[in-house]
């Protein structure tokens, strides 16, 4: 019954629960003895940076802007194919002992590929997006792109990687925040987003001073401007 405690066997049967009950007799090519531990479903991770891994304890105490623009934003730049498989190994391999199994992520605006990669080869689960960014201050040559060119290069990976590893692995479109991005390219993935039958995960809202910056230039609160633009609903996580 939903929300009960069973205590007895589990019996799984083509990467599916098949049965749960007291002496399940059944053949079984592994038999799991986990008496006195609780078998639980995996934990999903809504919101992460596998690209990020590797930039722990070095933007500590800052306000958003500025852990951004003085930390982040120049590491995920200085960022190589190399070093983001390693940071995104690393995240996958902390999760899986963790019992996390299937994770939301946005990675940075390069080497997206190389975190897919790495989750294919792990037997991990993801949705997986490339960051984009196609405008503000401060942002750094290595991660700015041109708005076609973020719109490209995210449609090419959802069309080449979606529904890989017989669905384990999967793209969202990824804008940064409402403060990375042109009003055109946040318009364009709320129309593709649809087409292709993928989500958009994307930041709002994070700091009282963004919520600034964005009504500042929009006219907008933040979530309100976003919805505007048809960024809301069951495939947007914020």
């Amino acid at each position: 019954e939903k929300n009960s405690l069973v205590r007895g066997d589990l019996l799984i049967r083509d990467g599916r629960i098949a049965d749960i009950g007291n002496n399940i007799d059944a053949d079984a090519s592994e038999v799991i003895e986990a008496g006195g531990c609780v078998v639980l479903p995996g934990f999903v991770q809504t919101h992460l940076h596998l690209c990020q891994t590797l930039f722990r304890g070095a933007a500590d105490d800052l306000s958003l802007i500025d852990w951004l623009k003085k930390r982040v934003w120049p590491m995920e730049a200085a960022h190589t194919r190399e070093s983001i498989r390693a940071s995104a190994r690393l995240g996958i391999a902390e999760l899986i002992k963790s019992g996390t199994t299937c994770a939301l992520t946005m990675e940075t605006v390069r080497h997206t590929e190389e975190v897919l990669r790495a989750v294919e080869e792990t037997g991990f689960r993801a949705i997986v997006g490339k960051c984009m960014m196609d405008k503000g201050d401060g942002v750094p040559d290595g991660l700015f792109e041109k708005t076609g060119e973020s719109i490209c290069e995210s449609v090419a990976l959802i069309e080449k990687w979606h529904g890989r590893a017989n669905g384990r692995v999967r793209c969202c479109f990824a804008p940064r925040f409402a403060i990375s991005c042109t009003r055109e390219l946040l318009s364009e993935v709320s129309k593709l987003s649809r087409k292709h039958q993928v989500m958009i995960h994307t930041h709002a809202a994070e700091s009282r001073n963004e919520c600034e910056i964005v009504e500042g230039e929009t006219g907008r609160r933040n979530v309100t401007y976003l919805d505007s633009l048809g960024i809301s609903g069951a495939h947007v996580l914020l």
